[in-house]
């Protein structure tokens, strides 16, 4: 199975450390792709043989990544997309969908009281992810607490 992983960057933190831990341990054929700084994680990925490519984003609403994004996704027939990080999930989700991968599955780090991703909660913020999510077939939220934020958005 072809495996393509989207994560905002590969900087050090608990999602990027999640998901190298994920490639060393999988079964499937894997790819990865930042949207911008892949930092030293991706260094410790590249060294276990998965391939990462950084799509070099310079800013929050560079809606010009959504297009290169399908693109790849197309191109290279992955049989699912997996998301990690809200900036991610904002482009891949519909990115994958559009590109017609048969399964797009969210896995949810860092929704925080008042903050995601390190951007201010705000009602456009989380209704874009509630948008977002419509492309998705599954969300794994990491914890209990991340997994009570996100059924609590999705009854406001």
């Amino acid at each position: 199975m072809k495996v393509l992983h989207v994560i905002t960057g590969l900087d050090v933190g608990g999602a990027e450390i999640q998901l190298s831990m994920i490639l060393k341990y999988t079964r499937h054929d894997c790819d990865v792709v930042t949207l911008y700084n892949p930092g030293p994680v991706a260094e410790r990925i590249r060294a276990g043989g998965t391939r990462v490519r950084d799509l070099g984003m310079r800013r929050n609403t560079q809606l010009s990544i959504l297009p290169r994004l399908r693109s790849i996704i197309a191109r290279d027939h992955y049989d699912v997309v997996h998301t990690h990080l809200y900036r991610s999930q904002i482009y891949a989700r519909p990115a994958a969908r559009l590109a017609g991968t048969p399964v797009v599955l969210t896995t949810e780090h860092s929704i925080g009281e008042t903050h995601i991703e390190r951007r201010k909660m705000t009602a456009g913020v989380r209704s874009l992810y509630l948008i977002s999510e419509l492309f998705s077939d599954a969300t794994i939220a990491v914890s209990g607490t991340v997994r009570d934020r996100l059924a609590r958005w999705r009854r406001t």
